[in-house]
């Protein structure tokens, strides 16, 4: 009889709650450096160094700049916990991105950011402040004209030449008397200017050529109207800021000249905001259908400090509306910021809420901010759901328009504990909390997505609940603590992959284009699972299998790609590389370090610079234990069966196996030819 065997395929993860003998059949005890995601234990592969950062202190934040140039990456960098959105703005291809977290919220593009060094270099501090000079306004009476010639075409055209220079703008309403011909003398005629001496209107009346007269006069017509005015700053990037005090109200006419005064000399409002090329725009009252409102009559660049209003109304339009009455400066203290949908960011201070103008990310007016009950730590969205998560219970909030939004707690208590920890894994949002990963989903509702592999204790043995830091790759979370570090993939049917990796980062970042999971361990940017490098060494202990009898495991067999194509491929290309970088050093005389020292001023004895090459290891270690007491260990290199020790008889097992290959099965039985059974 073959006996009793034992086959596993269709690895799975870690559940660190489940007591080793009571995992499910492929769960593994440990699981490392591996991908789940085809049921084979296949390795990720090494992380390539990609650059070096050069600020000091631990980074904390990472973001990639594209170089338009060679295109490529431009690390900007911060010590501090960053929060960094994109905006859609029309005609704009320079990078520009707004950012919380490096004091008060600043804005940048590439050009400013990679000016020098530690990027970003340079940026400007977000939106602009409310103005604090107030306008003047001065009317200039309107002196009545006098005729001295008069005409009129077959249309009723009637041209009329003054002895000085009338002052009007095409469009103006002026009374004209005094006439002796008839049709002349007219109440409320409309104006087109012709010259500074003439104008013409529509009249009734027989046609006559240039006649001499010198009795005609010409008034504004129309009612005295009060009138103010309001500047705003306008920037070179079309940001604007919120209206000024207004001026003292002017009683005018319509076509009465008003000089604007006060106008700001100079920038007044301190360092870092974009002054360059800055416009200074003037707007007055008009009153309209729906009330008095402010339209634009001009404007002029910053320094200018007076204005000469000569508009005519009839040429305002919806396009000169003031539109930034409530375009707020951001509070210096927010943070948070984040990307949503219908051209919104938000962000927070305190337990406010914050979203910007829907299209203008420098405006944040103070009649859209939210309170909650709780103190907000994180921002996360998914679709058209903003989730606004607390120290104590998560906040839903719902709507395509910062006027218009409802705001509704949810009933589970599940506080993020770390704001870097939250990511939008696709389905929903995810982050840390006391008891494990915690979500928010359409479907799921809130609750511990890692509740079936995690529980309140193994959770922060595993990690440091506070310290993760989190990013979406692949469908999967990525978190480490800067000591700890795992991958979760959310799988309904087992509760979820869970599985550890030997690397570390206090900051990462993925780039979803180029499938590029990049992470900072020290000051090195690393691109995580590189394939211009070999395969990393997986290492995986299952769980503890018990059989109905004593038996004795004599034999196994590792199936396994032992060789593949691709991995030496991968291989020959790193080699290459080393090769090229080894070469370089020897040309430079650099490869042998003096006694005493070597880069980084540690004591080394005659030390190489030189790298050593990367050797092929396609074989696997294989264990296996007894009554959880390790009786075997071994290096395997082929698909062929070996033998195990013989001399005991137990019904507790357990294997584990650490290689670069893929590996597709294992299979135990009592004898050699029981393998064939598996």
């Amino acid at each position: 009889m073959a006996g009793t065997a034992l086959k596993i395929v269709r690895f799975l993860g870690e559940a660190p709650k489940i007591s080793p003998e009571l995992l499910p059949e492929t769960v593994a005890q440990y699981a490392f450096n591996l991908d789940l995601s085809s049921g084979d234990l296949l390795p990720y592969r090494r992380s390539e160094e990609v650059a070096t950062l050069d600020k000091v202190g631990t980074v904390k934040t990472i973001y990639p700049m594209t170089d338009p140039g060679d295109g490529s990456l431009k690390w900007l960098h911060w010590t501090s916990d960053v929060d960094v959105a994109t905006a859609q703005i029309e005609g704009d291809d320079t990078q520009r991105i707004y950012y919380t977290g490096d004091g008060a919220p600043k804005v940048t593009n590439y050009a400013m950011a990679t000016s020098g060094t530690q990027f970003p270099t340079t940026s400007y501090t977000l939106g602009l402040p409310l103005p604090t000079a107030t306008p003047i306004a001065t009317a200039t009476a309107f002196a009545e004209k006098i005729s001295s010639t008069r005409a009129r075409d077959a249309g009723g055209t009637a041209t009329i030449v003054t002895t000085v220079a009338h002052g009007l703008t095409t469009g103006d309403y002026v009374t004209i008397t005094g006439f002796a011909t008839a049709g002349y003398n007219l109440t409320n005629a409309q104006v087109t200017v012709v010259n500074t001496t003439t104008f013409t209107y529509f009249t009734f009346g027989a046609a006559e050529g240039t006649t001499a007269d010198g009795t005609g006069r010409v008034n504004l017509a129309g009612i005295i109207d009060p009138r103010t005015y309001v500047f705003t700053y306008y920037t070179a990037w079309e940001e604007e800021s919120v209206p000024s005090e207004p001026s003292a109200a002017v009683f005018v006419k319509e076509g009465q000249t008003v000089t604007i005064t006060g106008l700001p000399a100079t920038w007044t409002h301190g360092a870092g905001y974009q002054t360059t090329d800055m416009m200074v725009r003037i707007y007055r009252t008009v009153l309209g259908v729906e009330g008095t409102e402010y339209f634009r009559v001009g404007e002029v660049t910053l320094g200018t400090t007076s204005f000469v209003d000569e508009f005519d109304v009839s040429l305002l339009d919806a396009d000169t509306l003031l539109e930034s009455l409530d375009y707020d400066q951001p509070e210096a203290n927010m943070q948070g910021m984040l990307t949503i949908h219908n051209s919104m960011i938000v962000g927070f201070f305190g337990n406010t809420l914050c979203f910007c103008e829907p299209g203008k990310p420098h405006a944040w007016p103070i009649k859209y901010r939210q309170q909650i009950d709780s103190t907000i730590v994180g921002l996360g969205a998914f679709g058209t759901t903003l989730i606004v998560l607390t120290d104590k219970t998560p906040w839903k909030v719902d709507g395509n328009n910062p006027e218009a939004v409802s705001l509704a707690r949810t009933d589970y208590v599940l506080p993020c504990v770390s704001k870097r920890s939250i990511v939008n894994i696709g389905f929903g949002v995810m982050w840390s909390s006391t008891g494990g990963m915690a979500v928010y989903s359409t479907t799921i509702g809130t609750d511990y997505i890692t509740k079936n592999v995690h529980s309140w204790t193994t959770w922060p043995e595993a990690v440091t609940p506070a310290g993760v830091v989190g990013k979406y790759y692949r469908g999967r979370y990525f978190g480490s603590d800067g000591t700890n570090t795992f991958l979760f993939e959310r799988n309904d049917q087992v509760g979820g992959h869970l599985v550890q990796t030997d690397v570390v980062f206090t900051a990462a970042h993925y780039l979803p284009a180029t499938d590029a999971f990049y992470y900072v361990d020290s000051s090195k940017v690393h691109l995580w699972n590189s394939p211009n490098v070999g395969p990393s060494t997986l290492d995986w202990k299952s769980k503890v299998f018990t059989t109905k009898q004593f038996i004795n495991f004599g034999a196994a067999r590792i199936i396994a790609d032992y060789s593949t194509p691709e991995g030496e491929a991968a291989l020959v290309a790193e080699n290459a590389a080393i090769e090229a970088a080894n070469e370089a050093v020897i040309a430079a005389g650099l490869e042998g370090g003096a006694m005493g020292e070597d880069d980084v001023g540690e004591l080394i004895l005659a030390g190489s610079r030189l790298t050593p090459l990367a050797v092929p290891e396609f074989n696997a270690t294989f264990q296996f234990f007894v009554n959880k007491q390790l009786v075997y260990s071994s290096v395997i290199y082929n698909d062929q069966p070996f033998r195990l020790p013989t001399g005991y008889r137990s019904d507790t097992f357990e294997v584990r196996v650490a290689t670069t290959a893929r590996v597709r099965a294992i299979h135990l039985a009592e004898t050699v030819s029981g393998l064939r059974g598996t």
